[in-house]
């Protein structure tokens, strides 16, 4: 369990974190791609093809070259559509600012901040 003055610092970062600029231009892509019901069709439709063809191979069984060509059609729409490709875009520096910020509480600790929280959470 953490302490509390631990629970607020962590409160204190998540809130940063939140009110970053490249989180929030995440978010509003985000939203947008939400709001898109074409968009989030297009790409849950992707991903439950991708989930299945995953399942049969995984059963053993041999693809054809027509499913294959069909699935790379569809990630090819999904991931050139304008809502999807703003998000995939915010969410690069996103990535980015997190690691970032991960390295400046890794060497002040020591240790690998996500281990750390890993280790606390079991």
């Amino acid at each position: 369990m953490l302490t509390e003055e631990l629970q607020v610092i962590a409160r204190t970062l998540g809130e940063a974190l939140h009110d970053s600029e490249p989180v929030q231009k995440y978010l509003k892509a985000l939203a947008e791609f939400q709001a898109d019901p074409e968009a989030a069709d297009l790409e849950k439709r992707m991903l439950a093809m991708y989930e299945e063809l995953i399942a049969r191979q995984h059963l053993g069984e041999m693809l054809q070259r027509s499913e294959i060509d069909t699935f790379n059609t569809l990630k090819k729409q999904v991931y050139q559509h304008p809502r999807i490709a703003e998000r995939e875009a915010a969410l690069t520096p996103v990535k980015g600012y997190f690691a970032e910020i991960a390295d400046e509480i890794n060497l002040p600790l020591g240790v690998e901040f996500s281990t750390l929280a890993q280790a606390v959470r079991a």
